[in-house]
């Protein structure tokens, strides 16, 4: 059997080590055999390095950001 855990990246050494050592625990209680592999993604996530002030664009529109579902979709103006 395999058991796979995929961790979010944003987590810092010092939160996902517990976690570790408390899975081992449960496997060294129970007399399971384990081999723990870490590994990193294949290529960084774009989202992680999102500049929003290089992509942002001025519409012009001073209300855009009260009334955004009226320019998108129709909706009356609050």
């Amino acid at each position: 059997m395999q058991l796979t855990i995929d961790l979010p990246n944003i987590w810092s050494s010092e939160k996902i080590f517990p976690l570790i050592e408390r899975i081992e625990q449960i496997f060294i209680k129970e007399n399971v055999s384990f081999e723990i592999k870490t590994a990193l993604p294949a290529e960084p996530d774009p989202w992680d390095n999102l500049d929003i002030e290089k992509i942002s664009i001025d519409t012009g529109i001073k209300d855009f950001a009260q009334n955004h579902d009226y320019y998108l979709y129709g909706t009356p103006k609050k």
